[in-house]
């Protein structure tokens, strides 16, 4: 789905009412002059100016009157009063300056939507941590993390700009965010519909719940990832699971997977499953990051990395490579 398509489906989150009031804004996001070849690199310096607010710990209660700085970007570089738009990217599980400089797509449409630029950090992520240094120190303070706090986070912080910002109170605000930031951006829009009108929700799963969608589903996108991009390659990596069963029944096994795989420390029998699970997560992460251009996003990768893995491979691996198409004793 192009960018274009995903900017239109905006469309299908607005209450009647904003259709009509905002109809020239959605417009405008309808027809956006979109690069063809789209990098991860914006269009524009990232220049932002970092500022906090100060945000409640618990929303919904009346025990506790303590609050905490939650951190969060602004760039206006190209932000008009008249006219203008608020883009509101809604954080994720990390610091908000790691998501600033990996979301391209806002900073490409800037210019044109005349948009004012917003990075809201999640709390207990980057330096907006209720309870400081001890944070995680206390289950008890984890209490208040939760997606319903951190929309209520964002919902405040969004009154605070419009009250404190000259020309920002009548601007439309569209929420923004990938994975689970895409989540809480489509959640922001459903809970929260007076204060945003529509959320562009990128890759981001709403209903992956227990008993609404089939737990294997993100695993089956992950192997089809792998599948398109190599002969026999999803069926390779699936052999691996067995090799390192196999490998790991023996001393000399466990001493070649070590030696194989250059790991820091010799391998036992109890770290099999850790080990399975690390690699596991390393085709995870390829496959979520396997975008059609360079990205220094998790660590500096090409375009295409899948393909591009699979291209160094000989032809006789069959795109496995890891390990473990070849197990000890093997002929080349």
């Amino acid at each position: 789905m192009g960018r274009r398509a995903l900017l239109l489906l905006l469309l299908s989150f607005l209450a009647p009412w904003a259709t009509i009031a905002l109809r020239p804004a959605l417009r405008a996001l309808g027809s956006l002059h979109l690069p063809t070849n789209p990098t991860s690199l914006p269009a524009v310096a990232k220049n932002y100016s970092v500022l906090y607010f100060q945000q409640k710990v618990d929303h919904f209660g009346f025990n506790t009157v303590k609050t905490f700085n939650q951190r969060y970007l602004v760039a206006d570089k190209y932000w008009k009063k008249n006219g203008g738009s608020i883009l509101f990217y809604t954080g994720n599980e990390g610091d908000i300056i790691w998501f600033c400089n990996n979301t391209g797509f806002m900073w490409d449409v800037a210019e044109e939507l005349k948009a004012m630029l917003v990075f809201a950090e999640h709390r207990y992520y980057g330096e907006s941590l209720p309870f400081g240094d001890n944070s995680f120190k206390d289950s008890r303070h984890l209490n208040f993390l939760t997606s319903e706090q951190a929309l209520a986070d964002f919902a405040e912080l969004i009154k605070h700009l419009k009250r404190t910002i000259p020309g920002a109170e009548n601007q439309p605000v569209i929420a923004i965010g990938g994975s689970y930031g895409g989540m809480l951006a489509a959640w922001f829009r459903m809970k929260y519909p007076h204060m945003v009108v529509g959320a562009l929700a990128a890759s981001a799963p709403i209903w992956q719940f227990e008993d609404l969608v089939p737990c294997g589903v993100f695993m089956k996108i992950v192997t089809t990832d792998f599948r398109k991009s190599g002969p026999h390659c999803s069926e390779s990596i699936h052999r691996s699971w067995d090799a390192i069963n196999r490998l790991s029944n023996t001393g000399s096994g466990l001493q070649w997977l070590t030696g194989a795989l250059h790991l820091c420390s010799p391998l036992t029998s109890q770290d099999i499953q850790h080990l399975k699970d690390w690699i596991s997560e390393t085709w995870v992460n390829l496959a979520m990051v396997d975008y059609p251009y360079a990205s220094n996003f998790l660590q500096p990768l090409p375009a295409w990395p899948i393909k591009r893995w699979s291209l160094t491979l000989s032809p006789k691996l069959e795109c496995s490579g890891v390990i473990i198409a070849l197990e000890p004793g093997t002929p080349d």
